[in-house]
């Protein structure tokens, strides 16, 4: 399991990298992820404005078909326990996307999603 303090330290560097505003979230809000992500799978990760409960971030792979009745939400927590590599990402604001999977990362901010309150 990540420190919490070296966490944070990643993520800092994280936001520097993307010229982002180191934005946190609560270890204890949720998550919305799809099947496959537990799992390992490739994914998508945005993060939505969201209500003090939620971080905002939904993290879908290509098990996720469209239905947002079989999404989960996880308490930030199982995230960093399950995939600790997308823990990383999880300081960047609203706005934000990014893919991880294969042997690529990419990560871009998205305008409408930041500005979609």
């Amino acid at each position: 399991m990540i420190d919490i303090n070296e966490l944070t330290a990643v993520q800092h560097e994280c936001c520097l990298n993307y010229k982002a505003k180191y934005t946190p979230i609560d270890q204890e809000c949720m998550v919305v992820i799809s099947d496959g992500v537990y799992e390992g799978l490739p994914l998508e990760g945005v993060r939505y404005h969201s209500p003090k409960h939620m971080t905002g971030w939904w993290l879908t792979t290509d098990e996720y078909n469209g239905d947002i009745s079989s999404l989960k939400m996880v308490h930030f927590t199982h995230i960093v326990e399950y995939r600790p590599e997308v823990a990383i990402y999880m300081a960047l604001p609203p706005g934000y996307r990014f893919m991880l999977g294969g042997e690529q990362e990419h990560v871009w901010f998205d305008e409408e999603v930041a500005n979609d309150k």
